[in-house]
């Protein structure tokens, strides 16, 4: 894991006493590279000077300690998740596990650490570990899904980005197994068209069940109470997913590559914005198509965001290992001093900021 300088912090104080950002506890964040594709090493047996691009599904293990990352470019033009341990550093090391084969635009766990994966017109769900398929979920273009415990149930949603519709699956549970996923709730069917919605993305469930969800060419963040029973929007430009943290809501917006806060009843709080110059990142990306997609919090510390199609900048890196690839330019340690590396996710943990005089 690679961090910041202390400027940043400076940075986002400074901001937040012009306004530019809310100026309540949490705002400020110390930035750092959780992990990347080392476009010079192979990891588990695939070499990566070409894939896997593209990480927008991001989903985190419910005890916080692994990250799974879906990547919808790959080997055969297939997609892949990559298990990753976040306390392992090293970005080789800390690949515990790739499930190669399947597109994985969107990921979520479940509290028992079971992973559920969008794959075209199914949702795929496996075990902690991506060794074994433990049910597979017919869907439309599912693009995204979360799940909760809704009293003794456990309940599987689901964004659709072609009719603007979200589906809830009742999820039978056989031990760590599961046995069955039947569409039920939303007021009937167990699905509901989102009036106004055009292309739904990243979604996500919050404490007391409301259902939000991203549209990102509609522009919207929509907050739907349980059951369906009331729907409300606010404007956001190009969203693409959602992480609740309390009362807070963060949303991504895509090749805008920001963050919008909102708060639990749709105010607008103030943006957040990546030091790419520090963390030694390009702001375009690839082709100019570097976005902020998934993300995933730590409730209380902070979170974690895919930069879906991102690089290291000026063709170069200071990040991965030492090795032929590595050389010293005016004094200064590049690790690949012939290529970039690909596909960030970054961390935001949550500094404490004293008051401005």
């Amino acid at each position: 894991m690679f961090t910041t300088t202390v400027k940043s912090v400076i940075a986002i104080q400074f901001a937040l006493w012009l306004g530019e950002v809310s100026a309540s506890a949490g705002d400020a964040y110390k930035w750092t590279v959780q992990y990347l594709v080392d476009t010079s090493r192979t990891v588990l047996g695939r070499p990566q000077t070409v894939s896997p691009r593209h990480n927008r599904g991001l989903a985190i293990s419910p005890d916080y300690k692994y990250l799974y990352a879906g990547y919808h470019h790959s080997f055969n033009n297939t997609g892949e998740v990559r298990r990753i341990q976040i306390d392992v550093a090293d970005f080789e090391r800390g690949t515990v596990a790739l499930l190669p084969g399947i597109l994985a635009k969107g990921i979520a766990t479940d509290d028992k650490g079971r992973v559920y994966i969008c794959d075209n017109s199914a949702i795929h769900v496996y075990d902690a570990a991506l060794e074994t398929r433990l049910l597979r979920i017919p869907a439309g273009i599912a693009d995204s899904v979360a799940t909760a415990r809704e009293g003794a149930e456990l309940v599987l949603y689901g964004s659709d980005r072609d009719d603007g519709s979200i589906s809830r699956w009742v999820v039978k549970e056989n031990g760590d197994g599961l046995s069955s996923a039947t569409l039920a709730g939303l007021g009937g069917s167990g699905v509901f068209k989102v009036p106004g919605a055009s292309d739904l993305r990243g979604i996500k469930v919050d404490a007391k069940g409301n259902i939000w969800v991203a549209d990102l060419k509609g522009g919207k963040v929509f907050k739907i109470k349980p059951g369906a029973q009331d729907v409300k929007s606010v404007a956001v430009r190009s969203p693409m997913d959602v992480a609740i943290d309390g009362k807070r809501v963060l949303v991504t917006r895509w090749q805008e590559r920001a963050i919008t806060v909102l708060d639990d009843e749709l105010n607008v709080l103030g943006n957040l914005n990546v030091p790419w110059e520090e963390l030694e990142l390009s702001p375009f990306g690839n082709n100019k198509q570097a976005a902020l997609s998934g993300i995933v919090m730590v409730p209380g510390k902070g979170f974690f965001v895919s930069n879906e199609a991102g690089q290291t900048a000026n063709q170069k890196s200071t990040y991965g290992r030492i090795d032929t690839h590595s050389d010293l330019i005016d004094g200064k340690l590049f690790r690949d001093v012939f290529q970039d590396d690909n596909e960030p996710i970054l961390r935001a943990t949550e500094v404490s900021t004293a008051p401005l005089p």
